[in-house]
């Protein structure tokens, strides 16, 4: 029978919650109910751990890790809801937490998602490590190069499907003796303008994707691109 999938990067979920293109595509899970969800890294923003600001308090002053725990919780809860299964790969914000034990290892016990979230069922992926479904392989993503989606495959040489970049990219490596490797750089679910960026917009588009697997591994992923916080799938419109 397969299974279908949705692939969600880099949603940045902080303490005040998420960007407003992340509405319509909970509402499509609610509908779509997948077998899996895959959080494609970067799910957390975990802004107030940043190592950008460990020496700039000022930047997080009133921001809180638990507070942004409680809404990945509920966030968590309900993607639980309409999902059989839920992957979560860390991507580098999340390992930003790692970082932050480093300096501050008396804390280690109590921040970690792992186990403030331990009561939530998700399938956590460390950073740098891949989760495969058929023959479809899925990373956080590493390159930010102009051609990322090359880049990726040919240092992977599998399909593979990525988030990281906030841009979207494909690129397929084809060889006569064999199957065709295709990598597909997604896009992000998060705001176009972030702090960091002090008032300029980022050259990122807003896109999740739909995953089937059939039971032989062959696969399909339609990227769906999310534009002024609605989208369409099946003759149906989203917002």
């Amino acid at each position: 029978m397969g299974l279908k999938a949705i692939v969600l990067p880099d949603v940045h979920i902080n303490d005040q919650g998420y960007a407003p293109c992340y509405e319509p595509v909970k509402k499509f899970i609610k509908q779509f109910k997948p077998d899996e969800t895959i959080l494609l890294g970067d799910f957390a923003d975990c802004v107030s751990l940043s190592h950008w600001n460990l020496k700039k308090r000022r930047k997080v002053e009133g921001k809180r890790h638990s507070k942004e725990i409680e809404v990945l919780d509920k966030e968590l809860r309900y993607l639980e809801k309409y999902s059989k299964k839920i992957v979560w790969m860390e991507g580098n914000h999340e390992n930003w937490l790692e970082q932050y034990l480093d300096q501050h290892p008396e804390s280690e016990g109590s921040l970690e998602y792992t186990i403030r979230l331990k009561d939530r069922k998700f399938k956590w992926i460390p950073q740098g490590q891949t989760y495969k479904l058929g023959k479809l392989y899925f990373i956080h993503g590493e390159y930010i190069t102009m051609h990322h989606a090359k880049k990726h495959l040919m240092e992977y040489g599998c399909n593979l499907c990525y988030g990281h970049t906030h841009t979207f990219q494909t690129h397929t490596y084809s060889m006569r003796k064999q199957d065709p490797y295709v990598a597909y750089g997604l896009g992000c679910l998060c705001d176009h303008k972030p702090a960091y960026l002090k008032g300029r917009k980022g050259a990122w588009i807003n896109q999740f994707a739909v995953v089937y697997v059939a039971d032989n591994g062959q696969f399909q992923v339609y990227p769906i691109n999310i534009i002024n916080d609605a989208f369409y799938f099946e003759k149906k419109r989203y917002q």
